[in-house]
């Protein structure tokens, strides 16, 4: 059945590629890592490393990909995973849209041998909802789907202004959502994938823990110890 999905992505136009992945190296790293995955999964891991689909607004990510967005390093919760405050860590992310909405598979269904149906967890929220029963499904319906006609208005207007992006960069509002920024085209900008994802954990974390009746008077950027940039909510 995989191969009908893989024909369809195939066929579609603004859709990367990567060279296969031998089955032994698939699964010599799972088992490194104790990850059971689904063998519709592994198909589409043998048959490219990794996949960008629409212009790099969705992603699969791949393994061993030398940079933050590979499997292994996406997941590691040093990398990004750290700033939600646990709201993820429950998860392992094995795709997302531009926007940084995470694709996901709940860690403990991968390590147990339970059924493993697929999560949708919200860029700005970390919320999780199941979007698919599995991963063919979540294949058919979900991924397939956006990749030829994204439901979202935003990615639309975003793809039309800012063209094609790299699997490395996000796509975030200059003045976040959350602190009152409009959700407009003329107030998207495109950053590194890694420290998007830190500033909106950091934001959104920081607004639940902050004064019940406190207003947020400025941001302040900084650099956290490890080197990574940072986001502290000053309130008046």
């Amino acid at each position: 059945m995989i191969n009908n999905v893989l024909a369809n992505l195939v066929s579609l136009a603004n859709v990367k590629f990567h060279p296969a992945c031998d089955a032994g190296l698939i699964s010599s790293f799972f088992h490194r890592d104790g990850i059971l995955l689904p063998g519709q999964h592994h198909e589409l891991l043998k048959f490219s490393n990794g996949v960008e689909t629409y212009d790099g607004y969705f992603r699969l990510f791949g393994i061993d990909c030398g940079n933050n967005n590979g499997l292994r390093a996406w997941n590691s919760e040093e990398n990004w995973k750290f700033a939600w405050a646990g709201r993820c860590s429950d998860f392992w992310c094995f795709g997302e849209s531009a926007w940084g909405d995470q694709y996901a598979y709940r860690t403990s269904s991968l390590t147990n041998r339970e059924r493993s149906p697929i999560y949708f967890l919200d860029c700005l929220s970390m919320t999780a909802q199941v979007i698919a029963d599995s991963f063919q499904e979540f294949l058919e319906i979900e991924f397939l789907a956006s990749s030829k006609n994204p439901y979202d208005e935003m990615t639309i207007l975003a793809h039309k202004k800012l063209g094609a992006i790299e699997k490395d960069t996000h796509l975030i509002y200059k003045h976040s959502i959350l602190l009152g920024g409009e959700e407009t085209i003329d107030n998207v900008e495109k950053i590194g994938a890694r420290t998007a994802m830190i500033c909106n954990g950091d934001i959104a974390t920081q607004l639940d823990a902050g004064p019940p009746n406190g207003a947020v008077r400025a941001i302040e950027p900084y650099e956290d110890d490890a080197g990574r940039m940072r986001l502290r909510l000053l309130w008046s």
